[in-house]
């Protein structure tokens, strides 16, 4: 007879690693498959693979243990204090410091490797905002006022943000789109070669196309800064993956611990895009004297994998304020009037998180800039009222059925994508391509990546754009895993363009802008990229999107963050195709990660 694990398993409640971890705790413990540790490790495995870092228990305490799928019947977890007393009780669960499958911390019951990795990033974040680094304040003050010359704005928050950075060994400037986060850290990477003229400073981001716009976006920004040229000549322009900088080798990490990396000062973009392992590793491999900087939109969506790190680090959207002391400091440091700065109770992480508050990308009037500041506020009717109606004339609404996306929205983006088609070189082909994109927010269904990208390609050769078999000339593609002998990486976008002498090649954009082509078999394995996901479009920046939301509003995906992320990937139109009641539940719906990470670093219980 098969067991409710099997029965949660086959109605797709449950993964098949999940159902393994627990059948293995039930054979090593010689547990009942309908024991409570062992559907308690089968939730706790489901729910990693989620993105929780953990199982909070009273989240979960007498609800079914996997959702409803199984009817009525289905059992249900049990009340929380019989759980814990349960649990505690267990050989298999250990309390923190213990070694044990299963870690029980209060109410949050993690993997082992998890709750390791938890208390190994909290621990090297508080480890170095109680070590602050030498600083001459003095030389400080003087160039942050050459840097950021005196406005009439009010306060400069990039200064605050430089200001801080200068003055932590770990520090976050998080700030939405067009908000400076680049011209921000170029400063600040001038500022600490004035300080320390020899210090080494490496750049990474969690992607390699992350990692390419990183480098196009400080090379452009530092010729423009106020700073002796030997020292310009300093600031690096290289930067690289995360796993490329920990040296993966496919199997494990170069740098660790017991190897760190050589480095003085590490800036890592789009930081909201790492999970929960990765920023336990790259905090480990950091020598204890170097900086850490991250940069990323605390909005934005979270990693795939496992954890909400940026989020949690910064609070999950409460207002910075920092402590009396750091709000004195800023303030001599930058000729801020004291009462201006934000300061209050807050933990003393806040004292290393610079948010930049002015978009220079989006005016005033911006139907963009707009639209993203309701969703991301939650104002859901105001959202879709402005969508309906946009004066600056920046949004289109396509309102779907629950068939599929709108034919204007599937029509509009044929037309746009013919300009790249009708190029006559490759490289024109690459920059047009590069102007606009279909976003999805999820892979499969009607509204998902894959059944976007057939129809697009269906009616790009109905229009006799693209001619031929699968692989044919104008496809685009997008690359799916990490490929370092050939220079290919997860998210790297090219053209199937063929070349002055009829062979077919895959061409692609290298960091320093010249184009690369590939034989079709050397390509790394890859999908047709008319349209993606938003996770893979983050780090990337279209003038003109379409994005497609699914028409239920009950889809679990749907959220104000992936919303956000969407919209904010657009710079001057945006096109938005789905059901009003679809736009208003995930205007409505946060993402809610279980982490321990945010009450350890000193936030409060998110109620």
């Amino acid at each position: 007879m098969n067991s409710y694990l099997d029965a949660a398993l086959q109605a797709g409640a449950l993964t098949p690693l999940a159902r393994f971890f627990a059948r293995f705790l039930a054979d090593k413990y010689r547990r009942d498959e309908d024991d409570i540790l062992v559907l308690s490790a089968a939730l706790v495995s489901e729910r990693n693979q989620q993105g929780d870092v953990c199982v909070d228990l009273r989240r979960h305490a007498g609800a079914p243990w996997f959702g409803n799928d199984a009817g009525a019947e289905t059992p249900r977890a049990p009340e929380l204090s019989q759980w814990l007393r349960e649990l505690a009780a267990d050989a298999a669960v250990g309390r923190p410091g213990e070694v044990a499958p299963l870690i029980l911390e209060g109410e949050r019951l993690y993997l082992h490797r998890l709750w390791q990795f938890e208390q190994q990033v909290s621990a090297a974040i508080q480890a170095r905002l109680e070590s602050p680094p030498a600083l001459d304040e003095a030389r400080l003050s003087s160039a942050l006022a050459r840097l950021f010359p005196a406005g009439d704005s009010g306060l400069d928050w990039q200064k605050i943000a430089s200001a801080l950075a200068v003055s932590q060994r770990f520090a976050v400037i998080s700030g939405g789109p067009g908000t400076g986060k680049t011209t921000t850290v170029v400063k600040v990477l001038a500022l600490l070669l004035e300080q320390h003229p020899g210090m080494h400073i490496r750049l990474a981001a969690p992607t390699g196309k992350a990692a390419t716009r990183m480098e196009e976006a400080i090379r452009q920004r530092k010729a423009g800064i106020d700073i002796a040229g030997e020292l310009r000549a300093r600031i690096p322009e290289q930067a690289s993956t995360l796993h490329r900088l920990l040296g993966f080798n496919g199997r494990r990490f170069t740098h660790h611990r017991r190897n760190p990396l050589p480095l003085d000062c590490l800036v890592v973009d789009e930081a909201s895009m790492i999970d929960l392992p990765m920023m336990a590793r790259l905090l480990t491999a950091l020598p204890d004297p170097a900086r850490i900087i991250l940069l990323g939109d605390r909005d934005q969506l979270a990693s795939v994998e496992a954890g909400n790190v940026l989020g949690d680090i910064t609070g999950h959207g409460r207002p910075i304020r920092y402590s009396a002391a750091q709000a004195r400091r800023l303030a001599t440091l930058t000729g801020a009037p004291p009462e201006t700065l934000p300061a209050g109770d807050a933990p003393p992480v806040a004292d290393a998180i610079g948010l930049l508050r002015t978009s220079y990308r989006f005016a005033a009037g911006s139907g963009i800039g707009q639209l993203a500041r309701r969703v991301n506020a939650g104002e859901a009717e105001a959202a879709l009222a402005l969508l309906r109606h946009d004066p600056s004339a920046q949004l289109v609404w396509h309102d779907s059925d629950e068939q599929a996306i709108s034919s204007d929205a599937v029509a509009w983006a044929v037309r746009q994508y013919g300009e790249y088609l009708r190029c006559d070189e490759v490289g024109a082909a690459l920059d047009a391509f590069e102007q606009i994109r279909v976003l999805c927010a999820l892979r499969s269904g009607p509204f998902g990546v894959d059944e976007v990208n057939r129809i697009v390609g269906e009616r790009l050769r109905a229009q006799g754009l693209i001619e031929g078999g699968e692989e044919c000339h104008g496809k685009p593609l997008m690359i799916t895993v990490n490929d370092y002998e050939i220079g290919l990486y997860n998210g790297d976008i090219g053209l199937l363009w063929r070349d002055a002498h009829g062979e077919l090649r895959a061409w692609f954009r290298a960091a320093d802008g010249q184009l690369r082509d590939i034989p079709l078999r050397s390509l790394p394995g890859h999908v047709p990229a008319w349209a993606l996901t938003v996770h893979k479009s983050q780090g990337s920046e279209f003038e003109r999107v379409l994005l497609v939301l699914p028409f239920e509003a009950a889809s679990p995906l749907l959220s104000r963050e992936l919303i956000y992320t969407g919209i904010t990937r657009a710079r001057r139109r945006l096109r938005v195709s789905a059901s009003a009641q679809a736009l208003l539940q995930g205007c409505r719906e946060r993402v809610r990660r279980s982490s321990g990470l945010a009450q350890k670093l000193g936030w409060a219980e998110t109620p």
